[in-house]
């Protein structure tokens, strides 16, 4: 048989052709296969960047969230701490700055005031802290390329309507919020993304809360509201030493007013040093003498300083050497003349209101410069048909300045003295005069020795002076109490005083992609 093997290679080229389109189709195939790919790692990278951004936003919040809580328990202990200085200044014996309701409300307000300050005051620290950390990446896995970090950080103190407090088209100042924009960036494998947090820290409306205050026992020492002659000039001294009262009070044993009598050999200066070394308020003792000059002056009666105390002089004439210039914080009663030497000058210099009382007066030569002084000259309480009138006699010069005031009961000063001192006297710098009397029809006017009333020009308009300087008061207790002076009486009360409030130290987040 014969066979014919000449085919002329087609089988060849057919095995090839089939050979080239499988690869080039497995090339196709290949390839989007690879772009596919290449795709879904763009978009994992991306994806990573944004989880990046994400965790860094929770990572800064969080933080920041956590130290609000360690600052909120920082705020609760000190406002603890603020309140126990008022339960201290509360407690026996009852301070004068708390002495009050009113000042115990506006001591608690002040707390108020202050921690919310400074609890602003600690979250900005917080967000400068924070600020500190903007461009540091935080890597937060060391075997992935991921990282993120603060870029931007803006910080704004809000109202309640949600305005900016820092504008000065704002009126409403007090800050409620604060609103917190961090903008944060996420990298993956060299992709970025960046995320903006907005983020609100709320302000308590306040740091105390009232429904929960406690009880703090006291004795509260209140004024008498029904003051009179009688009851300044009849006080009765007491028997009880002063060195003896001073141990019953530190024992609480006695109670306030706290009233004694001086002894021969003390001193007053010595005896203020006692009571503020056991921490007690000399204004809440009241000390009688016989003996003005030995009590009271060293050796001379000038630059004394009562430091608050009262002082009652039981004796018809009480003397100064020389002079009595320079008394500071002074509650004085003398219950006679007060023969003050050649000058009364320059009392109530520290700025500190005090109040003298005396029956009458005898200076030598000037009555002036007077600071934040109430003095009373309220005559002798004698029978109708013998009656006793008091003088007021000085030399040269007698005003009465520097919101000071001069008090009289025309009724039992003598009429030509009161003549003179309505032509004489001069007022300065807010310093008046009160007077009373029980006649409806006596009155005292500042005149002339022609009796015309004296005027003064101000912007050109003329006053009568006594419209300006002369107040009469209505009631007896009023016209006392106006100037200045205060009776106290005692009781033991327990006081509310407010414990701290919880702060909400939850945030509000927004994250805006």
């Amino acid at each position: 048989m014969k066979h014919f093997k000449n085919q002329q290679g087609y089988a060849l080229v057919i095995v090839l052709l089939i050979v080239v389109l499988f690869l080039s189709m497995s090339a196709t195939f290949i390839a989007g296969s690879l772009n596919h790919a290449k795709q879904e790692q763009t978009v994992d990278v991306t994806n990573h960047a944004v989880a990046a951004a994400e965790m860094g936003t929770l990572y800064f919040t969080s933080d920041f969230e956590r130290e609000l809580k360690m600052l909120k328990q920082e705020m609760s202990d000190q406002t603890q701490l603020k309140l126990n200085a008022l339960i201290d200044c509360i407690k026996y014996p009852l301070g004068t700055a708390c002495d009050t309701e009113a000042e115990r409300i506006q001591w608690e307000e002040k707390i108020d005031a202050d921690m919310k300050a400074l609890y602003i005051e600690r979250i900005m620290a917080k967000i400068e802290e924070l600020k500190e950390q903007i461009g540091i990446k935080t890597v937060p896995f060391s075997e992935e390329q991921i990282d993120y970090s603060v870029l931007d950080l803006k910080a704004i103190q809000l109202n309640k309507d949600k305005k900016d407090t820092a504008l000065p088209s704002v009126s409403d100042k007090e800050v409620t919020s604060i609103e917190i924009e961090m903008e944060v960036q996420g990298t993956s494998e060299e992709m970025l993304k960046q995320l903006v947090a907005t983020f609100f820290v709320s302000i308590p409306d306040s740091f105390l809360n009232a429904d929960e205050s406690i009880k703090v026992d006291t004795i509260l020492i209140t004024q008498d509201e029904d003051i009179t002659y009688e009851k300044i000039f009849t006080l009765v001294p007491p028997t009880r030493s002063c060195t003896d009262l001073l141990t019953s009070v530190v024992d609480q044993t006695a109670t306030a007013p706290y009233e004694c009598a001086a002894a021969a050999g003390e001193d007053l200066k010595d005896f203020i040093q006692l009571i503020k070394s056991k921490s007690l308020d000399p204004a809440d003792f009241r000390v009688y003498t016989n003996d003005f000059k030995d009590y009271v002056c060293d050796k001379n009666c000038n630059n004394l300083n009562f430091e608050g105390i009262n002082l009652v002089v039981q004796q018809n004439d009480a003397a100064a050497s020389n002079n009595m210039n320079n008394l500071i914080n002074a509650n004085l009663i003398i219950n006679g003349k007060l023969d003050a030497g050649n000058n009364l000058i320059n009392l109530g210099k520290n700025g500190v209101k005090q109040t003298i009382i005396v029956k009458e007066l005898t200076v030598d030569v000037n009555i002036k410069n007077m600071y934040y002084t109430n003095f009373l000259i309220l005559g002798y309480n004698t029978p109708i048909e013998n009656p006793k009138i008091a003088n007021i006699d000085w030399k040269n010069h007698i005003e009465i300045s520097n919101y000071s005031r001069l008090c009289l009961d025309i009724d039992r000063i003598d009429s030509a003295d009161l003549k003179r001192l309505s032509q004489e006297i001069e007022f300065s710098e807010s310093g008046a005069l009160s007077y009373f009397s029980i006649d409806p029809n006596k009155v005292f006017e500042l005149k002339t020795s022609t009796n015309a009333d004296r005027t003064v020009k101000i912007g050109g308009v003329t006053h009568k002076m006594t419209d300006l300087y002369v107040q009469r008061e209505d009631t007896y207790s009023t016209f006392l109490e106006n100037c200045g002076v205060v009776l106290k009486n005692t009781s033991t009360l327990p006081l509310d005083v407010s414990v701290p409030n919880p702060i909400d130290t939850d945030i509000d987040l927004e994250i805006e992609y």
